[in-house]
């Protein structure tokens, strides 16, 4: 199966381009399934060359007859002579996925004179601005979204578990909306499953994930997310919708029995402050804009103390989202990056109440003639989110 035709993946290509020649880069080695994904297609081992000044070349190893099939770009089998022909220059490779072992191989192995340079921000910057097949890869990502949290109204029974909640949720993404299960998260020691569901006080527990949400997790091996409670009186889901490689990211809270007034005014409070920050987000205000303005909005209110973390709190309120789910832009103090039109993004503004639990709201949003649009539907009526058995 071939997803992505030529012509797209060559706009990929030339956008990066530009920006290695920003840095002076003359030349790109790519190695990893999230890099060979965007660029070709296909997530065959190997080596994607890019040249700054030249051609651009796929070698596999393994397995080069499967890569033919599934990329259009031009494909070699791994050869070293060839490889290191093309390898010249101030060559680069990303540092936020490579590994040491990795970059001193290439260096070693094609006599390479300099010390590679860094192009993790080069690549960074590129798969910002997304094109149309990619944004409707990511709406269809966005509907497994939708579709999960509708199906996790109708699982919920007295006595259910948080980890029964993730596993039903995740077999049946599987089953029926045709999830791909894997994601990819840039960085290392970056993992999670698909489903992150947590309830009641076991939702406040950090971690050492960079999500909003930890959650005590099954075993200090997992640390993060369900541990076996039973469901009280809220439980929380925050899943990765995933197709074809690309992600949507959403946040739920439910309710199974109807919120007293205080916390019925509280989710009315963090939806408001959600339409707020999106209707801030316009082309060319910064990130760094949008988390400002949200402090100011959060002071305002009596749960501020509490907002995006209880025993240790994130700085961030939004993330970009494509084929990583941590991309550019993101909503968050010295974030620079100008928004732009095409680019996609969740929001997920989250409170985590000492004596209730975590209550959190999220969309995935396009950025399309100047405003934004959810792919992940909407959560703003606590009504449709209130299961009483």
């Amino acid at each position: 199966m071939r997803l992505f035709s030529i012509e797209e993946l060559d706009r990929r290509v030339e956008r990066f381009k530009s920006f290695l020649k920003g840095l002076e880069i003359d030349c790109a080695v790519l190695t990893s399934n999230l890099d060979l994904f965007y660029f070709t297609g296909s997530v065959q081992k190997g080596a994607l060359i890019i040249q700054t000044e030249g051609e651009s070349v796929y070698f596999v190893r393994k397995n080069f007859d499967r890569a033919c099939k599934e990329s259009p770009v031009i494909i070699e089998p791994w050869n070293n002579d060839s490889i290191k022909k093309m390898i010249k220059g101030r060559w680069s490779m990303p540092v936020d996925v490579t590994t040491v072992s990795e970059y001193l191989f290439f260096k070693k192995k094609f006599s390479i004179d300099t010390d590679g340079k860094d192009c993790s921000n080069a690549l960074s910057l590129t798969k910002t601005v997304k094109s149309e097949e990619e944004i409707k890869l990511i709406e269809r990502a966005g509907c497994i979204n939708i579709s999960i949290m509708e199906y996790a109204k109708k699982i919920y029974h007295p006595g259910i578990t948080d980890i029964e909640i993730q596993a039903e949720i995740e077999s049946y993404a599987k089953k029926k909306l045709s999830h791909q299960g894997l994601f990819w998260i840039r960085g290392s020691n970056m993992e999670g499953s698909m489903g992150l569901v947590v309830t009641g006080k076991d939702s406040l527990a950090p971690t050492y994930t960079d999500f909003p949400i930890g959650g005590v997790g099954l075993s200090p091996a997992v640390a993060q997310g369900a541990s076996g409670v039973r469901v009280e009186k809220n439980f929380v889901i925050d899943f990765i919708g995933s197709s074809f490689g690309y992600c949507a990211d959403s946040t739920r809270t439910f309710f199974v029995e109807k919120p007293d007034k205080k916390i019925t005014e509280i989710y009315g409070q963090l939806n408001d402050l959600l339409e707020k920050t999106i209707e801030k987000v316009v082309p060319g205000v910064t990130g760094d804009e949008i988390y400002n303005f949200v402090l100011s909005e959060v002071d305002k209110y009596s749960w501020k103390d509490y907002f995006m973390g209880y025993h240790q709190k994130v700085k961030f309120i939004g993330h970009g989202i494509g084929t990583e789910v941590n991309q550019l832009p993101v909503i968050a103090p010295g974030q620079n990056l100008h928004f732009e039109n095409g680019m996609t993004f969740a929001v997920e503004p989250k409170i985590f109440l000492p004596d209730f639990g975590v209550i959190g709201v999220e969309n995935t949003y396009v950025l399309n003639g100047g405003t934004l649009n959810s792919v992940t539907g909407d959560c703003s009526n606590i009504e449709d989110w209130i299961i009483v058995q």
